[in-house]
């Protein structure tokens, strides 16, 4: 007999059905997690559209979640059923080049759970449970709830965008865009001991983020006597959002890309020679879990507030209203 489980099913462009589907086994090397919050990345937002070929319905999203070891793999040691964890939303094969070196996020059989295309499909966490690799585990603190434990992912996105920057304690950053990926780079920057600073366009965003201590970029002047910040994040990746990078860095500074709204834009070549603008570029997360989880359980990172949680049979409801902008809303969880 098969067990069941209750889902939101996305079965068509933004629809969604909230049935009973097969619970998955997990294979040798995985274990089973029931999901106790899971909250909605953008990407699958704008994957209900069915536009983009990374959301092929039906298909269960949700990538961005954590809860607790329910079942294990017959080849799993380390853990033990009842474990608090969250994981990692990528999956990879642990033994190319780019593996082997710190880079699994660029792994090239690396799968991402909630995603289906045309190369793979992986039903995701907006579920009751989960079958997920059980290398891709990082237990959760007592301190940490089910809802912070969520964020853990977003929060590492943004987390191996300052790293990888080299942001330094005592200098200043500035941050372009209020979405999830934009405040959770804020935080993150923030944890490494940086003052900083954001751009944005709407009012409950920008609000949370004066609460966790970043200022407006219009104070950017006089707080780095004109020369502009030391890192800026551009976590939009538009051409004008790039603009304003480049008008907020300081001569020698440097610009970290993390979002990618536009395929391409036009690129000031001649004055990032001349005023030596370091531009890089940061994708996804590359094992900055634990980084990310001691900052929340030492205090350091103000996830607090920052979500909405919803039951998961309301879960086509919440998607309506994240389809339609509704700005009441910032990230929003799903409880099974």
């Amino acid at each position: 007999m098969v067990n069941m489980m209750k889902a939101l099913v996305f079965t068509a462009p933004h629809t969604f059905e909230y049935r009973d589907v097969p619970r998955p086994e997990p294979a040798p090397d995985e274990v089973l997690v029931q999901v106790k919050a899971c909250a909605i990345c953008g990407s699958d937002v704008h994957g209900s559209s069915g536009e983009n070929g990374r959301r092929i319905p039906p298909l269960v999203m949700g990538h961005e979640a954590s809860g607790t070891i329910a079942q294990l793999g017959e080849a799993v040691q380390s853990w033990a059923v009842g474990d608090r964890v969250t994981f990692d939303s990528t999956e990879y094969c642990g033994n190319c080049w780019f593996c082997t070196h710190g880079m699994h996020n660029l792994c090239a059989q690396r799968r991402i759970v909630g995603v289906a295309c045309t190369e793979y499909r992986k039903n995701g966490a907006m579920a009751q449970y989960i079958a997920v690799k059980a290398r891709t585990l990082y237990a959760l603190a007592p301190t940490v709830s089910f809802e912070q434990g969520c964020l853990v992912e977003p929060f590492a996105v943004g987390m191996h965008a300052v790293l990888r920057s080299g942001l330094a304690a005592g200098q200043t950053a500035a941050v372009i865009g209020d979405g999830t990926i934009g405040l959770m780079t804020l935080i993150a920057a923030k944890s490494q001991g940086a003052q900083v600073c954001i751009s944005g366009h709407h009012a409950r965003p920008m609000q949370l983020a004066a609460q966790l201590g970043a200022l407006d970029c219009a104070q950017l002047p006089q707080l780095t006597a004109e020369r502009g910040a030391d890192v800026v994040y551009d976590a939009v990746g538009s051409q004008s959002s790039f603009t304003q990078a480049m008008e907020l860095v300081r001569k020698g500074g440097r610009i970290m890309v993390i979002g990618n709204h536009a395929r391409t834009i036009d690129f000031p070549l001649q004055r990032c020679i001349t005023e030596q603008i370091d531009v890089q570029f940061s994708y996804s997360s590359a094992g900055e879990y634990p980084v990310c989880l001691q900052a929340i359980a030492e205090g350091r990172a103000g996830l607090t507030g920052l979500w909405q949680s919803f039951p998961l049979a309301e879960g086509a409801q919440v998607f309506d209203r994240l389809v339609h902008r509704d700005e009441s809303l910032t990230k929003a969880v799903l409880i099974p």
